[in-house]
């Protein structure tokens, strides 16, 4: 049973103590990190992420692959994890998308995972439906027609793998974006396995209305029967309760604080025990996102000089004056496309109206050449001039809906004054305690950097103390990079922010998005894989922390009946008390990860005296006397499909 020193998995839910025995005192551990991206062989490009990757083991070997989404600006990248610790990039897996969410899971049996992608609908104009990309032993096949999936198309936004019957097979689901007036086909689509490498649409009207765009597949009653968690920035966060059957219940009102139930601006939403009591609590980071941001947003450096600005791209007419000392330099300016048109939207200086495109690289303008501010503004632009004095006067006028947001940076800048109130971009995350039949609202509890403008959070023991942490993305400025922050449980509730840990890329013309945890080398230290949105980069951390902890991983393969790993729950006892995690993706926003190789940190623990592990049909298997510090397999012999 006894397997390789090193096998982990990461994310999926963390420390709970059902027995309150009293945990050893453990010396405090600075929790490190070091970026080997490119030490790897990870390669990306700088473009949107859009919602964090897909880490499963694709192909059962053991170690964690990547499957990495880049929007609509580059195709999706699946990289393989080799023995040495790097990874290769498997070429043409798909073309270029309008790429949204992916899954990884095998809903053919064979062994190997499946792919499904979101893609989008073009702004609503060509819905389309996902594809279900076949493995067959790292040959993926497009079988989407094949599999009967080719005729439901949708405003792609998030895919989940998921047994809807309990009939150990899975099934899947599409969350999508709000419907265009003329589309026919439900906005919110289910499709049953029918064990035949086919699926069969299955109509549930309350599910295929549901407002939001991404969700978390958890288990919050812990009833043994899979929910979802649906939330988006722009719609209300729900509790769905899953009947087995196809169809969800919406309790929401029941289990949410009365002044949470109408909350929205949700980005990501990761599961981990908090308080050790064996159910699942929630950690909600909140934000705001494009649409929103782009509404009269200002980010002011008044060390640095630097003015940054954002706002809508519909019709519109708005201004900002602003001073400096000397001339002044224009960065950045760009258009966030809306639709394959690019109209021009130029830049006039200066009383003349002197016309330039607009400057992405840095421009430099004299107070001469800007001198005064023209009366009239008849064509859509940038429309900057010199009034004297220090003082200078930048507007911008859109005649037609040309974007979904305009952007600009000047450096150089003294002091601002908006034509508008600037909208603060902060919005409170919140942390929810599961009391059995509801939840409590433990927001307070957490640090400041919590009221932030956060668009990330994923969960995993970083220093094996056996208490779960947090890693936060987020926004930061409108163009500058800033640090995301690592949340260290010191028990109770209790959180500790940490910036200064290593996993940070800056400076960064991007903005922190999404990304995941989970042990890429297999040391037992959990690692972090970031992506950063806005033309960021993906990014790969290795823990370095120096713990003198312990860990033990289980590799949870398919029950002896064949029931894959997903939904399934590892239970261990330690002479400190009681940990379990329930074997998912852990956290989620468009992505979906199955983690299966489940990491448990262990503190001074020198044994394990109980694991069970129980798969979502209800099928267990149980240990006794486990060693630390090592990996084991689940069964003894891990099934592969039938």
């Amino acid at each position: 049973m006894k397997i390789r020193p090193y096998i982990y998995c990461l994310l999926v839910i963390i420390s709970c103590t059902s027995s309150k025995k009293e945990r050893p005192s453990i010396a405090d551990t600075s929790i490190k990190f070091s970026e080997v991206t490119e030490k790897v062989g990870l390669k990306t490009e700088n473009n949107w992420k859009y919602g964090g990757p897909t880490i499963a083991d694709i192909n059962n070997d053991g170690k964690y692959d990547l499957l990495l989404g880049n929007h609509d600006t580059s195709p999706i990248q699946l990289f393989w994890a080799q023995e040495d610790d790097t990874f290769v990039e498997q070429k043409g897996l798909f073309p270029k998308a309008d790429l949204h969410g992916m899954a990884a899971g095998d809903y053919d049996k064979d062994g190997d995972l499946d792919i499904l992608i979101s893609l989008g609908g073009g702004n609503g104009t060509t819905p389309q439906p996902q594809r279900l990309l076949r493995n067959d032993n790292g040959n993926f096949v497009d079988a989407t027609e094949e599999a009967g999936l080719s005729e439901m198309g949708a405003r792609g936004r998030s895919v989940r793998w998921i047994d809807l019957d309990n009939d150990g097979d899975l099934d899947f689901l599409q969350i999508n974006a709000q419907q265009m007036v003329n589309e026919d086909i439900p906005r919110n689509i289910l499709f049953e396995n029918n064990g035949d490498g086919t699926f069969t649409y299955r109509k549930s009207e309350v599910f295929e209305n549901i407002d939001a765009e991404r969700l978390l597949i958890t288990d919050f009653n812990n009833d043994g029967i899979l929910d979802l968690l649906t939330f988006s920035p722009y719609s209300p966060f729900q509790f769905w309760k899953g009947n087995n059957d196809f169809t969800f219940t919406n309790l929401s009102q029941e289990w949410l604080p009365e002044n949470l139930q109408s909350m929205a601006q949700v980005s990501t939403v990761a599961e981990a025990d908090l308080d050790n009591d064996g159910d699942m609590d929630y950690y909600l980071a909140r934000g705001k996102s494009y649409y929103q941001i782009a509404n009269n947003s200002i980010s002011f450096n008044e060390d640095e000089k630097r003015l940054d600005l954002r706002d809508e791209g519909n019709k519109s007419h708005d201004g900002i004056t602003f001073y400096a000392d000397a001339d002044i330099e224009l960065s950045d300016f760009y258009r966030f496309p809306r639709g394959p048109e690019k109209p021009r939207i130029p830049l006039f200086i200066g009383n003349s109206k002197t016309e330039y495109k607009m400057p992405y690289e840095v421009q430099k303008v004299t107070q001469t050449e800007a001198k005064g501010f023209p009366e009239n503004l008849d064509k859509s632009g940038w429309y900057l001039g010199y009034l004297g004095e220090g003082k200078w006067r930048l507007e911008w006028l859109l005649k037609l809906d040309l974007a979904w947001d305009v952007r600009a940076s000047i450096i150089g800048v003294t002091k601002v004054e908006p034509d508008w109130e600037p909208q603060n971009l902060g919005v409170p995350d919140i942390l929810l305690v599961n009391e059995g039949t509801h939840f409590k609202d433990a927001s307070s509890s957490l640090p400041k950097e919590s009221l932030e403008n956060n668009w990330g959070i994923t969960t995993a023991d970083f220093d094996n103390d056996g208490l779960s942490d947090f890693f936060l993305y987020r926004f930061g400025g409108l163009i500058q990079r800033t640090e995301d922050v690592l949340l260290k449980n010191k028990g109770n509730l209790h959180f500790e922010a940490i910036t200064d840990h290593g996993a940070n890329h800056i400076p960064a013309k991007a903005h922190g998005d999404m990304g995941a945890a989970f042990d890429y080398n297999l040391d037992g230290k959990v690692d972090v894989l970031s992506g950063d949105d806005d033309n960021g980069q993906w990014l790969l951390y290795q823990n370095k922390t120096d713990s003198k902890n312990n860990y033990v991983f289980f590799w949870v393969g398919n029950s002896k009946s064949g029931v894959d790993a997903y939904g399934a729950k590892v239970k261990i006892t330690t002479a400190s008390g009681s940990q379990f995690k329930l074997i998912g993706s852990g956290s989620a926003s468009h992505a979906q990860s199955f983690l299966n190789m489940v990491h448990f940190g262990l503190g001074r623990d020198n044994k394990i005296e109980t694991a069970e592990i129980i798969w979502r049909n209800g099928e267990r298997e149980s240990l006794s006397n486990i060693d630390v510090n090592t990996a084991y397999q689940i069964p003894n012999e891990l099934n592969k499909g039938n």
